[in-house]
């Protein structure tokens, strides 16, 4: 049984968690790197896997737009943002006018993403549920119960909270931020609060002390409470009773520990049912929205196909992780050859996983199951290499009969695809150009007889056939001729089916054999 589906049996077999909501939850401090969205296809896939035990649930995804700007990424300039570090992200100016804040302006362009490879959470806004008083009720129950809060951090930090920490940050009525503010005294109605000048590496504040209120409402946001409390009072506020994490927040004394205690000591609210999933790393590095360190999720959704990026995070188990490596390497050419085979698990009703997994990976209707020919990823960007013209005649030769429709709009695809990876990706050894300059042990008589089948060949296939008998009746070992005349159009003994290659650039081919035959 596929994970998810375990996981969903496991919830409903419980008896527990309901109503089913799923959630997940990311701050859009600049451009979302592409390991959040294995969050958000792993939730996707649990809300999926529900649903297909005909249960009812809800999946949503916060969009923490409120938290403080702390850091600035390496793209923005320093001098125009540095301004506004410590500030609300959602009341920070968009990069671009499209949006009405730099919180919305990076969100909707990881949400755009993540819907194209078929996850469309309800969406919500962090800054809305305190702008729309939905919060306050937690958060008088954690100003009220600090003491508690204090000692769940005590417990697990094994650092003793001083009795003037509460938990809530408050943005200063004078300068705006939020990651400078403390709060250190509540009296039922109002908090004490100062803005402190020190403390922090990335700015400072600006020395105000006062009182004021901590409700949020009617369109004011007045502060926040820290995430690893507010983690638990939203859930009680939107009703999540699924939710995971990435493992840094789900180890002993983590953040989502503190949670838990909140939920349980604080709110009295049921903890939700978790689940930690792995990294998704580049290289083997792990990535930073913030510092805008990795590649962004944006990035990623243009070199693949939505169906195939969304089998890149499902084929793993979540408790393993991605190393998604494709620079230099053959990663993209295996993910499409793995593609193909859950595809075809589906097709003949074998390896029930690898076939899940298969139609898991559609955005939108499975396809029926009916044979269906598949042209090799690794194969069309060779073959592109020597022009795109004749691919559809190749492969369906390779197939034994005309391609369909749907077969050609696929090898349509792969070509878009292949391109993309041949311009940025591929290994230098994988790729080739018709560029002459190549010495040859061929005669020059072998060379003028080839030039001479080339100008009378008809089609790929006659040539390939003509090609086939030069060689033969030349008495040359197939093995030694064909590296040669490789090494004389592209300097490398090896290349995509020799006949297309010359047919795709023939005047070029042409061209460089008229010199040797000289």
């Amino acid at each position: 049984m596929y994970w998810a589906d375990k996981i969903a049996k496991s919830i409903t077999d419980s008896g527990k968690f309901k109503p089913y909501w799923v959630d997940d939850m990311k701050t859009p401090s600049g451009r979302i790197h592409v390991g959040s969205l294995r969050g958000v296809v792993t939730h996707n896939l649990i809300y999926q896997a529900l649903l297909d035990l005909d249960q009812k649930a809800t999946f949503s995804y916060v969009f923490d737009d409120h938290d403080p700007m702390d850091g600035l990424p390496v793209y923005l300039d320093k001098e125009r943002w540095e301004k506004y570090l410590g500030q609300p992200l959602f009341s920070i100016p968009s990069p671009a006018g499209k949006s009405k804040s730099y919180a919305e302006y990076f969100a909707e362009e990881f949400r755009e993403v993540f819907n194209q490879i078929g996850c469309k959470p309800k969406i919500i806004w962090g800054s809305e549920l305190y702008l729309k008083g939905l919060m306050n009720a937690g958060v008088k129950k954690c100003l009220d119960k600090a003491q508690i809060v204090r000692r769940i951090y005590t417990e697990l930090y094994h650092k003793k909270m001083p009795d003037d920490w509460y938990p809530f940050h408050v943005v200063c009525p004078k300068c705006g931020k939020i990651s400078t503010t403390k709060v250190t005294d509540w009296d039922g109605e109002e908090v004490t609060f100062e803005c402190k000048v020190s403390g922090l590496d990335y700015t400072q504040g600006c020395g105000l002390k006062g009182k004021i209120s901590p409700y949020s409402g009617k369109g004011k946001f007045v502060g926040k409470l820290p995430w690893k409390v507010e983690w638990a009072v939203k859930w009680q506020v939107i009703g999540v009773t699924i939710e995971g994490a990435g493992k840094d927040h789900m180890t002993a004394g983590g953040s989502h520990e503190v949670a838990e205690q909140v939920a349980e000591k604080v709110l009295d609210y049921p903890v939700p049912y978790a689940f930690s999933h792995e990294f998704f790393l580049i290289g083997q590095r792990k990535m930073s929205s913030s510092k805008g360190l990795g590649v962004s999720a944006q990035e990623i959704s243009e070199i693949l196909p939505p169906s195939v990026l969304r089998f890149l995070f499902i084929r793993t188990d979540y408790r393993q992780a991605i190393d998604f490596d494709p620079m230099g390497t053959m990663f993209i050419p295996d993910l499409f050859d793995e593609y193909d085979r859950s595809w075809q698990a589906y097709i003949e009703g074998k390896r029930e996983d690898l076939a899940r997994v298969f139609v898991l990976s559609q955005i939108t209707e499975v396809p029926a199951k009916k044979s269906v020919f598949l042209p090799r990823f690794r194969e069309v960007a060779y073959l592109f290499q020597g022009g795109s013209e004749s691919l559809i005649a190749y492969f369906a030769e390779k197939k034994g009969s005309s391609l369909t429709a749907e077969e050609e709009k696929i090898l349509e695809e792969r070509i878009k695809y292949a391109k993309i990876w041949l311009g940025s990706f591929a290994p230098v050894d994988f790729k080739f150009e018709i560029k002459g300059g190549g010495k040859t042990d061929l005669s020059a008589e072998f060379i003028k007889k080839l030039i001479g089948l080339v100008n009378g060949a008809k089609s790929p296939e006659d040539l390939e056939k003509k090609i086939y008998g030069l060689i033969k009746d030349s008495k040359i070992p197939p093995k030694k001729a064909f590296p040669e005349i490789y090494q004389v159009l592209t300097g490398k003994t090896h290349g995509p089916k020799l006949a297309w290659l010359i047919w795709e650039n023939k005047e070029k081919s042409l061209e460089i054999f008229r010199k040797l035959a000289q």
